[in-house]
């Protein structure tokens, strides 16, 4: 496990600074392991995610990666719920170029989003849901598998809405039955849906790929740094070290550079670099 950090710190939504500066600032803080979020990518017609031709602009991130002696170890795809949306929708195709993008760079695990039902609290919904997604991300599955992939679902935020506990995401990576299927923990929807993280992160066990590490005061999602919110860290660690997690240590807390003034955000990422070495165990 080695320190991980997204490039969506530096993004740049007028797109007006060139990805490769950007994976350039993260590595210059010591991240050598790195996380790919196609997400920021996927909305805009000015990015080149969402052109004719992507493919050689993810190639040319692979490049970059390469001459600054990096590399990818996880992403993030383009998510939304699909229950809000016709099928065969615009969406479908941002997650598509997503997992072939991830299999392009040799990312072993790209991180989606289960999809929540509004009527899910009614009797029999919670099975529903659980049968839709798995049958959903079973066809994902299928092309991420062709590209030398695997996803990770995420474990969502929002008590009242489902697939918040680690026995749900379980239960859900079971029915899909393919072994390029994982979880992805985010410890700051842990937090805001009051799980017990070390217990939910056992019950995982060998599902658990992909981590999404960020802290909050339990409020809101504001993607800081650990120490910054109220989580406690040391059983979280602890627990990732009982179960053998195969992953990295990967930072979703863009918000604690963004936030800083221009001249700080360079130090603020070198701060979490330190962090993250302390928290994985490799200081």
């Amino acid at each position: 496990m080695r320190p991980c950090k997204s490039l969506n710190v530096y993004f740049d939504g007028e797109f007006q600074t060139d990805v490769a500066v950007q994976l350039q600032r993260v590595a210059d803080a010591g991240f050598t392991h790195l996380d790919m979020n196609f997400w920021d990518w996927s909305h805009d017609e000015r990015s080149p995610f969402k052109q004719a031709g992507w493919e050689k602009w993810v190639e040319r991130i692979g490049e970059c990666a390469a001459r600054a002696g990096a590399v990818f170890t996880q992403a993030h795809a383009h998510v939304y719920n699909f229950y809000n949306f016709p099928a065969g929708n615009e969406h479908e195709e941002q997650i598509r170029r997503s997992i072939i993008g991830a299999g392009m760079l040799g990312i072993p695990w790209i991180v989606l989003h289960p999809s929540q039902r509004p009527d899910w609290e009614e009797e029999g919904t919670l099975e529903k849901m659980l049968a839709e997604n798995a049958e959903y991300f079973r066809r994902h599955a299928e092309l991420a598998a062709k590209h030398g992939t695997g996803l990770a679902l995420e474990n969502m935020s929002r008590p009242a809405s489902g697939l918040t506990t680690a026995e749900q995401l379980c239960e859900l990576i079971d029915r899909v039955g393919m072994p390029n299927v994982g979880a992805c923990w985010d410890t700051g929807h842990a937090n805001l849906s009051g799980q017990d993280q070390p217990a939910s992160i056992r019950t995982l066990g060998k599902r658990l790929h992909a981590l999404h590490i960020a802290d909050n005061h339990g409020q809101s999602d504001e993607h800081t740094m650990p120490f910054i919110g109220n989580i406690d860290w040391a059983p979280i660690t602890a627990a990732l070290a009982e179960i053998g997690y195969d992953g990295d240590f990967t930072f979703e807390a863009h918000n604690f550079v963004r936030k800083m003034p221009e001249g700080c955000k360079a130090e603020a990422l070198r701060l979490m670099y330190r962090v993250g070495v302390y928290l994985s165990g490799n200081s």
